[in-house]
């Protein structure tokens, strides 16, 4: 009978960890699916897969440290789904400080509201000085609080270098305002591509390798006439 039940009991954890087991193998290949259609921009194919990844998270939550990380991976792709969609009011959280708002979240969660508290901003700058600096300085703030955090991310030192720049420009006037968003701007995703000019192939020299018994012929050395003296 002890052994019946023992057997039930390694049973039901076999299949307990293939069925959570499953559910990883799952969510690991929705989220590849998420990380592809936001490279190719297919937004609403994310969309659909990463909801499918949501739904295969809580198998992940049986797995100790993975199922945390499940949760910021799900939260992450998410933000980045609404920040290339510039959806930057559903991307910030609803306080003063969206940047404050997810503080010890992963770096690339805090990076992504950073970004849209600036393009969101850069929206309303338009309207002038006043709006532009003040845009800059929540900016300049959203990614000083980004650099005090415990991991050094050189894109928020990057950005926040040059934000302070722009904003003393502008402060001194030696630049009138931000840039204009990227939906204003041409070519923001990049200049397409063109095939390259003609080339006149006359002005290349073409070398011809010399046979065996040139190169033999050729590497003797000695045999020439001795030059000429002059004077």
């Amino acid at each position: 009978m002890k052994s019946v039940i023992l057997l039930l009991i390694a049973t039901l954890v076999l299949a307990v960890a293939g069925t959570a087991a499953f559910g990883v193998a799952a969510f690991e290949r929705d989220m590849s699916a998420v990380e592809e259609y936001l490279a190719t921009q297919d937004y609403a194919a994310a969309a659909v897969k990463l909801d499918d990844a949501s739904k295969q998270v809580r198998y992940a939550r049986w797995i100790p440290r993975l199922g945390a990380q499940a949760a910021a991976d799900i939260k992450a792709r998410r933000a980045a789904l609404h920040y290339w969609q510039r959806q930057y009011d559903a991307l910030l959280p609803r306080d003063a400080d969206p940047v404050g708002a997810v503080e010890g979240e992963p770096i690339e969660l805090q990076m992504l509201v950073a970004n849209g508290a600036y393009r969101a901003g850069q929206v309303k700058a338009v309207a002038g000085k006043d709006a532009s600096l003040q845009t800059l300085q929540e900016a300049i703030g959203g990614y000083l609080t980004v650099l005090k955090g415990p991991a050094w991310d050189e894109r928020a030192a990057y950005n926040y270098e040059f934000l302070v720049r722009v904003r003393d420009d502008i402060a001194k006037g030696r630049r009138k305002q931000l840039p204009p968003p990227p939906e204003e701007q041409d070519g923001s995703n990049g200049e397409a591509g063109a095939p390259f000019e003609a080339t006149d192939t006359k002005a290349f020299e073409v070398y011809i390798p010399l046979e065996e018994a040139e190169r033999t012929k050729a590497s003797e050395a000695g045999k020439a006439a001795p030059n000429a003296r002059k004077g």
